[in-house]
């Protein structure tokens, strides 16, 4: 009798492990999957900039879903010129929208101003956006009433331009 319930444990960890193995790998390979959907085309977009343009040493790319889609990312141009571009996704005429890193108020800058004026705020994120014809800066984060906001800054630090607010729906 003690053998046959020995055996039911050791079965049952078995199944538990081999479980747990075929969960943590179905995990691993969705990870992979939305994280290629996340980052789809950005090579892409960078070797076009590159062969296409003047601009060269392409880095930081990112993705911005807004109205519009844009691949965004900051390049130099053969002066050596820092600049932020916005390459509109959606479209027969994909256009780059160039700011020049001089005309714009770093991320860092940016952070600066809006931490010390909410000192209790979590940030989640911060990216450059491009609405309505304005390039401008994300500011996404958690405020003191756990709300999650989203700020829409001028992309010379100015103006705040917008802003969205979404309580939180479940406790």
């Amino acid at each position: 009798m003690r053998e046959s319930k020995n055996r039911w444990v050791r079965w049952t960890l078995v199944v538990i492990t081999v479980l747990l193995l075929i969960g943590a790998g179905y995990g691993i390979y969705l990870y992979q999957v939305i994280n290629d959907s996340r980052t789809d085309g950005f090579d892409t977009t960078k070797k076009q900039i590159e062969t296409q343009t003047s601009y060269h040493n392409v880095h930081s790319i990112q993705a911005y879903y807004g109205e519009n889609s844009y691949h965004v990312f900051y390049a130099s141009n053969e002066e050596n010129e820092e600049h932020l571009i916005f390459l509109p996704l959606e479209g027969d005429e994909r256009e780059l929208i160039v700011i020049n890193e001089n005309d714009m108020v770093s991320e860092d800058a940016i952070l600066e101003a809006w931490s010390s004026s909410c000192d209790s705020c979590r940030l989640a994120d911060i990216t450059p956006a491009y609405e309505d014809g304005q390039a401008l800066w994300e500011i996404t984060y958690h405020d003191k009433n756990d709300q999650f906001v989203m700020d829409y800054y001028s992309i010379d630090g100015q103006d705040l331009e917008e802003r969205y607010t979404y309580n939180k729906m479940f406790q």
